[in-house]
């Protein structure tokens, strides 16, 4: 088995991470053994995670052992002097809220159980601020930075995970843009490169606002300072955002711009997208970063979805014909998950599309090679907890049906193209400034080398000329 090992950092991310887990295990569909989760013998499946958040953060969590024997163990007829009729009342310690229900923490809307040791509670009392918040990059380095010198990251938990591998992939990391956690999880990337120099890391960075432009200046300089460091240690970096508002919002794709639950399932249905590729055996994590980043020279890659995409008929074999449909599908029915406006499959560098149901596969079989296409002919499972953000096209005031919900039909590209350039200019332009307040905890030489790593990267997405 080729394993790959999560990693979660921050709480956006982890709202991300919770519906992750949801679609995998609905995904799975009995499946308990996989790259991605751990069986234990009698007991329920375990993701291959590590989990990172602030204490406050966790909610009421189910874990592993939890109520493994609740409602099926035998009441001992021997124990006490009643030898009257007994019964047994026992309430559930967990229970997840329904679809609708209003969300407090991640936790809530958390199918899965954790194994103990994946849930590690992160406090900046020691190495950050007096009130124990890490509210900016510098100060989640900086606390990782103690924690890792007082006891090795790569030790306890993460070595106990690691080991039960028998041939691990690599790492799988959804982490938050900015704040805290950003620095944090760049650490523990950074130790994870000196420990594994050939492992491939892909990088979810997830933001809450619509956007990169809603960002606050600070958060943008954050995330900007994340992007350098992350460069040299991450093998493809994908940034997730909220989908735009309407009306630039696709008509089968219906969210409430304000609820953080609804749009991080969106961005979870992407990372799910591709993370089916691996614990279907379609695709390795390698295969994956090398086929879009081509091999490693664009590492900043873009993330598209359409769900409940009907592919309407080309009339024609004819290969240019059903490019230029594939063409106009991307325009009108992916949503993307950031700024980029990637405007059609032929204006891609690098590309992986992944067709679950939808017959877009075959629209883009002939222009590109077989490594760049994956198909699966059974449309995308969503558990009855998942928010009804997905609309049949078409129809945006009537709800799909309950047989819509469960098995949607839903196509994903994951691709890198000039896109990209204006994200990477807003990034570069946070930190042109090295004099501004915001820097004023970073050594100027640290901020100039920022600088020049974003400016090697807008050479290489600016369109050829």
């Amino acid at each position: 088995m080729r394993e790959v090992l999560t990693l979660q950092f921050g709480e956006n991310a982890n709202y991300v991470g919770a519906h992750f887990w949801s679609l995998q295990s609905a995904y799975a569909a009995g499946d308990r053994v996989h790259e991605l989760f751990a069986e234990r013998s009698k007991q329920p499946a375990v993701p291959r995670a590590l989990v990172f958040d602030a204490a406050g953060s966790f909610g009421a969590l189910p874990l592993e052992h939890e109520l493994q024997s609740a409602g099926t163990d035998q009441l001992d007829e021997d124990r006490g002097l009643w030898a009257g009729p007994t019964q047994v009342h026992r309430q559930p310690l967990h229970k997840q809220p329904r679809a609708g229900a209003s969300v407090r923490f991640w936790s809530d809307i958390a199918p899965v159980r954790y194994a103990p040791h994946a849930l590690h509670a992160v406090s900046g009392v020691e190495f950050g601020n007096s009130l124990g918040e890490m509210n900016s990059f510098v100060e989640g380095a900086r606390v990782f930075a103690g924690n890792d010198a007082r006891d090795d990251a790569l030790e306890g938990s993460f070595r106990v995970l690691a080991e039960q591998c028998d041939r691990m992939q690599g790492f799988h990391v959804l982490a938050d843009a900015f704040g805290g956690f950003a620095g944090y999880a760049a650490g523990f990337v950074g130790r994870l490169r000196d420990e594994y120099p050939k492992a491939p890391v892909l990088l979810y960075n997830v933001g809450r606002t619509q956007t990169v432009g809603k960002l606050g200046t600070a958060q943008l300089a954050d995330m900007a300072v994340a992007a350098a460091v992350n460069a040299e240690a991450v093998s493809m970096s994908v940034p997730l955002f909220a989908p735009r508002p309407d009306p630039e919002l696709k008509s089968h794709v219906d969210i409430a711009s304000g609820d953080f639950n609804q749009t991080s399932a969106f961005m979870a249905a992407n990372v799910a997208q591709w993370s089916h590729c691996l614990h279907s055996g379609q695709r390795l994590l390698d295969e994956i970063v090398a086929q879009v980043t081509q091999q490693g020279y664009y590492p900043l890659a873009e993330t598209l979805l359409a769900p409940g995409l009907r592919v309407p008929a080309v009339g024609s074999d004819d290969s240019r014909a059903k490019l230029a449909a594939a063409d106009r599908l991307v325009g009108r029915s992916f949503v993307a998950c950031s700024d980029a406006d990637v405007g059609g499959i032929s204006a891609t560098m690098g590309q992986l599309v992944a067709d679950r149901g939808t017959g877009f596969g075959s629209l883009v079989s002939d222009r590109f090679p077989a490594s760049a296409c994956l198909s699966d002919p059974q449309p995308a499972r969503l558990p009855r907890s998942f928010p009804r953000i997905f609309q049949t096209p078409g129809q945006k005031d009537s709800g799909p049906s309950a047989k819509e919900t469960e098995q949607l039909p839903v196509a994903g590209m994951l691709c890198t193209s000039t896109a990209s350039l204006c994200y990477i200019q807003q990034l570069h332009g946070a930190v042109h400034c090295e004099q501004s307040r915001l820097f004023k905890e970073y050594e100027r030489e640290s901020v100039r080398e920022y600088q020049s790593t974003l400016d090697r990267a807008i050479d290489k997405y600016s369109p050829q000329r």
